[in-house]
């Protein structure tokens, strides 16, 4: 059975072929104005819709918008947190796209989408001196010690390395 022009379209956001799929839910919908609001199809529409805004036409309110209409739809579907942290992502509001995350892996803690986009992102170490300001110039210069004595244990050969004295 061949696919619904909407089903082509997230496939082709998961296929990471944004500009194509962008086309195909301009087709679908029309405009990022008209998407219907109704269905859980419509839903999962929504989120990809809003990824392929924000990554092509870097229309970054809309697809965020979008992003949180599918939320509303389908609160339990970690797919739409994860589709809005890459939006945030794109959109450089990196805080925003961890916060996405935390509250997706609230009610989705075993979605894969959500993992990996919480793995791309990363997770930063805490501040050498919690009570200073991570910008603090101590912390600036204790962090980059630390990430080079890190580069530099990763660098030699687990059998190079001396043993500890405990």
């Amino acid at each position: 059975m061949p696919l619904s022009p909407l089903d082509l379209a997230i496939e082709a956001t998961k296929e990471e072929d944004y500009l194509r799929a962008l086309t195909l839910f301009i087709d679908v919908y029309g405009t990022e104005d008209s998407p219907p609001l109704q269905t859980a199809k419509a839903a999962s529409g929504l989120s990809y819709f809003g990824v392929c805004l924000a990554l092509v036409q870097r229309k970054f309110k809309v697809a965020a918008d979008l992003c949180r209409r599918a939320i509303d739809l389908e609160f339990y579907n970690g797919e739409h947190y994860a589709n809005l942290a890459r939006v945030y992502l794109a959109a450089g509001h990196r805080k925003k796209a961890l916060d996405a995350i935390a509250s997706g892996m609230k009610v989705a803690p075993e979605n894969e989408s959500l993992l990996a986009v919480r793995q791309q992102i990363g997770v930063r170490a805490r501040p050498a001196i919690p009570f200073l300001d991570r910008s603090h110039p101590i912390n600036v210069t204790l962090g980059q010690a630390r990430h080079a004595k890190k580069v530099a244990e990763e660098a030699v050969p687990v059998k190079a390395r001396p043993r500890r004295k405990r």
